[in-house]
């Protein structure tokens, strides 16, 4: 399984992951972010796993949903 995603300095990695134990074994920069400030994510070069995880500063803020046509009176 192989997936394509943007990090939070605007990177965008390749990802490759076991098909059974889903780790990413394979993250490798595609297209470098217009404003990144990290001179190691060059095109072709490896990214730490850690820079896939979210950023921490980010407020995790949940959005409920509800279904008005399944409410109950």
């Amino acid at each position: 399984m192989s997936y394509n995603l943007t990090i939070r300095c605007g990177c965008r990695v390749y990802v490759s992951c076991h098909p059974h134990t889903r780790v990413a074994h394979t993250r490798i920069v595609e297209r470098r972010g217009p404003d990144c400030p990290t001179r190691r994510h060059a095109v072709g070069e490896r990214v730490w796993l850690w820079e896939l995880l979210p950023d921490p500063s980010y407020p995790v803020r949940p959005v409920f949903a509800r279904d008005e046509t399944y409410a109950q009176p």
